[in-house]
């Protein structure tokens, strides 16, 4: 029983460091995001990227504690020790999914990306082929909303 709590806890904290690093480079992210007037602007512990940090220090605390717990022998410290680790990654997941949609709601305060479209015209066998064709332009632009995977990868890659 005690093989597979380790193997449990390895897999817990290898999923609990990769969390760690990009809930700490979404801080960071978000907080160095232009919003406009940044004149007015303080930086203090309410600060994504700080908050983060502290959310991070307070999670590893936890994961610490219920580590501890879930090897020792007792049933009701097993009990508490992972129930302690399960409701850290809820928290880690829930920090996680919070800060790839503040990002997202911050990048659509920005107008729009225009993407040009090429467009294929109908030639008709009765107009000439160089003669223009009246109200369609052969380069059209075209919206294109980002879908929820380039928004991960852009934060990941740090693109603006």
């Amino acid at each position: 029983m005690n093989e597979i709590l380790l193997f449990v806890l390895a897999i817990a904290g290898v999923f609990s460091i990769a969390c760690s690093f990009a809930l700490i480079s979404l801080g960071t992210i978000i907080d160095r995001f232009p919003v406009g007037d940044e004149s007015g602007r303080k930086r203090s512990l309410s600060s994504p990227m700080e908050s983060t940090r502290i959310s991070v220090i307070i999670y590893w605390a936890l994961f610490v504690i219920g580590s501890v717990a879930i090897l020792q022998e007792s049933r009701i410290t097993l009990i508490l020790g992972i129930t302690t680790l399960f409701a850290g990654m809820l928290f880690m997941f829930t920090a996680l999914i919070f800060s790839f949609a503040v990002l997202h709601a911050m990048r659509q305060r920005r107008p729009m990306m225009e993407t040009p479209v090429f467009q294929t015209i109908p030639v008709s066998v009765a107009a000439p082929a160089d003669a223009p064709v009246a109200g369609i332009n052969s380069l059209q632009k075209k919206h294109y909303r980002s879908p929820v995977s380039n928004f991960m990868i852009n934060a990941f890659m740090k693109r603006d």
